[in-house]
């Protein structure tokens, strides 16, 4: 079983999503409405209308619900499924290095208010390092 890096939130969040590809190759850059869910620092899981191929790098604009910033994120779809329940595709993206400023408000809409936001110190707890 793989270990996430980062703390995953389940968080519906709209999303407007562009591809420098354009869906299924195509090369429009048509944006696509859809909902993030899943996020992390590190990446998102993304319900689509339209389906995009693994590997494809793609520009999303995401409205966060809690803190109700706007930020533009770029990422690389992972994996993809077609979830025959909502009738929607499911896109696993990985997120690019974000900006100083994209990562400090995803943080904001992630880590509220008394959660603690996470450092690499506070993440590894062992010999020699004390709890403070």
């Amino acid at each position: 079983m793989e270990k996430r890096r980062e703390r995953r939130f389940k968080q519906w969040n709209k999303t407007d999503i562009k591809s420098a590809s354009g869906p299924g190759g195509s090369s429009d850059l048509a944006r696509i409405n859809a909902y993030t869910f899943d996020i992390s620092l590190g990446g998102a899981k993304v319900y689509s209308d339209v389906d995009f191929p693994v590997g494809t790098a793609i520009r999303m604009h995401v409205e966060l619900v809690r803190s109700k910033e706007s930020i533009g994120i770029d990422g690389v779809v992972r994996w993809t499924k077609r979830n025959e329940d909502y009738k929607v595709f499911e896109l696993g993206l990985e997120f690019f290095h974000l900006i100083p400023k994209t990562a400090l408000s995803l943080m904001h809409n992630l880590y509220e208010q008394g959660t603690g936001i996470p450092t690499r110190l506070s993440e590894r707890r062992g010999p020699g390092v004390r709890k403070g």
